[in-house]
């Protein structure tokens, strides 16, 4: 029990900085979320093709009414696409000239800022879209994430709460404060919010995993091993969950199940020295 409870805590630390920050294109950025890579080259290859044939056929649309905010906004979401970033806030510039009392096109080019790091850019945007619109709901969850990233807890809750009045349906927010719930220990309130980020996202495998966490650590063991079967199903070598599934395995007396875990692991990095010694005290409790 000790083991895993020692294999949550790793992780919880850990996984913020194993997966990257990605912006929604439809104008809502997202918070750190468990993802699974498209490595498929032809997948990649059509997903560009759209975007490209998307740009070309907005931009046609903008010759004949270059007045269209909706336009600016769709280009610069497609070029974002295309990780093609400074002509994206090129058009929202252009957008905001056109109407500098777009909030839409204000929290989008913040959106942007803070995906190149430039905070201060970033956060002038959304505090001008706030300022135009006080109950718009995206731009108070990326001034939550800002102050996350600043380390003041409390103020980024704020903003997490107030963006889920304005929207309840804002399934980012509620993952996000589940997470800052959970960094303090609140896992039954933690797990309200995976609940309602889940229930408006079914397939959102981050609140699953970090659900799971939250259930493990009130003793909910099974329920645990189910969020974690889930986000597997989705990802069979997400190695985080292998370790904490393996764990609770091992805990439940599925010995086997644990070892089949580790072996998974070690076919994904040979080399991983953590799952070679997992193994081992797992085939020697197997021989007892």
């Amino acid at each position: 029990m000790e083991l895993i409870r020692r294999t949550v805590s790793i992780n919880k630390k850990n996984i913020f900085s194993i997966y990257l920050i990605v912006l929604a294109l439809s104008g809502c950025a997202t918070t750190d979320f468990v993802s699974v890579p498209d490595t498929q080259p032809t997948n990649i290859i059509l997903k560009k093709e759209t975007s490209d044939n998307n740009i070309l056929s907005i931009r046609t649309a903008l010759h004949e009414d270059r007045n269209s905010i909706d336009l600016y906004l769709k280009l610069a979401t497609e070029l974002v696409k295309n990780q093609n970033y400074s002509e994206a806030i090129k058009n929202l510039d252009t957008a905001l000239i056109e109407n500098p009392d777009s909030f839409l096109a204000l929290n989008l080019r913040g959106e942007i800022h803070y995906l190149l790091g430039d905070f201060d850019n970033a956060i002038s945007d959304f505090k001008r879209s706030l300022q135009l619109n006080p109950s718009y709901s995206k731009a108070h969850y990326n001034m939550a994430r800002y102050h996350n990233f600043l380390g003041d807890t409390k103020l980024a809750v704020f903003e997490l709460n107030e963006a889920i009045k304005y929207n309840d349906k804002n399934f980012y927010a509620y993952e996000m404060r589940g997470k800052l719930l959970q960094k303090y220990r609140m896992h039954t309130e933690a797990i309200q919010d995976f609940d309602h980020s889940i229930s408006l996202r079914p397939k959102n495998i981050s609140s699953l995993y970090y659900r799971a966490l939250s259930y493990y650590e009130i003793g909910r063991i099974e329920s645990a091993l189910d969020d974690l079967n889930q986000v597997l199903d989705n990802n069979p070598y997400l190695i985080d969950a292998l370790f904490i599934r393996a764990d609770i395995f091992r805990s439940l007396g599925k010995v086997d199940s644990a070892i089949k875990d580790y072996e998974i692991i070690l076919e994904k990095e040979k080399n991983n020295t953590r799952a070679k010694k997992e193994l081992i005290v797992t085939k020697r409790i197997k021989m007892l």
